[in-house]
């Protein structure tokens, strides 16, 4: 049987209050402040949301808009005489040139409506590559050389390659030899990416400058040391050519 307990014995009668009505005491009595509490981790929270939207949202149209810049790059050509297509979006074009020049173009608006785009490395690179292919070397140039010393391992390939291009058509042979080289080696570095490809220009370039002995010993350094290489017909075609002269 419970034993009936003295009233006496209670030490702390709080102690059977319960925790609940603490709790509302507490709120009645500061309801300002924990209203005003609650209000405001609710705007925090929405702000985080609309923040957090904003940047999904430009992130997405700097995705698409850069897209765009290789879509109009990469159109079918028309021929002649054909129909129209079924409106896809892009325009359409008659010759490389006027392709290519679109393509620029849309590169242009591309850096201008987005300055701050995680893209800008690889749009500026696109740039440098349709002015090299439309003839405007020194253009080109001058983008490659601006940019060489500021991208990160995973652009500089494309830009050091670029350069050599570049140095070409704008008849610095020796410089654009240089430049393949320094692509070469930073390749052997990067367990032989790119190497083979930049030994190759290099040859070519020597070749072009009348070091018919250097250019072949380079095609054969290829052949023994990347025999799997991707250019193995290009290379076997220039040393028979070279062999034949």
């Amino acid at each position: 049987m419970a034993r009936n307990i003295d009233r006496k014995e209670l030490k702390n009668p709080d102690q059977f209050v319960s925790f609940w009505t603490h709790v509302g005491a507490f709120l009645n009595a500061h309801r300002v402040a924990v209203l005003a509490g609650v209000a405001g981790a609710l705007l925090l929270g929405v702000g985080i949301w609309a923040a957090s939207t904003l940047v999904s949202k430009r992130a997405a149209e700097n995705s698409a808009a850069f897209a765009r810049i290789e879509r109009v790059a990469n159109a079918p050509l028309l021929e002649e005489k054909q129909p129209a297509p079924v409106d896809d979006g892009l325009p359409h074009f008659k010759t490389e040139e006027t392709r290519l020049e679109a393509a620029l173009k849309e590169t242009d608006t591309f850096l201008s409506q987005h300055p701050s785009s995680s893209f800008k490395d690889e749009a500026l690179l696109l740039k440098a590559k349709y002015l090299l292919a439309l003839g405007k070397g020194s253009e080109a140039l001058t983008i490659y050389q601006g940019q060489l010393g500021s991208l990160d391992s995973r652009l500089r390939f494309l830009t050091q390659e670029g350069l050599g291009y570049a140095l070409e058509a704008t008849g610095q042979i020796d410089s654009a030899i240089t430049a393949f080289g320094t692509l070469a080696d930073e390749s052997q570095a990067a367990a032989g990416f790119y190497r083979d490809r930049a030994l190759y220009n290099k040859a070519r370039l020597l070749e072009k400058k009348g070091s018919a002995k250097e250019a072949e010993k380079l095609l054969h350094e290829i052949l023994e040391k990347t025999p799997t290489t991707p250019l193995k017909e290009e290379i076997s075609d220039r040393l028979a050519a070279l062999q034949g002269k």
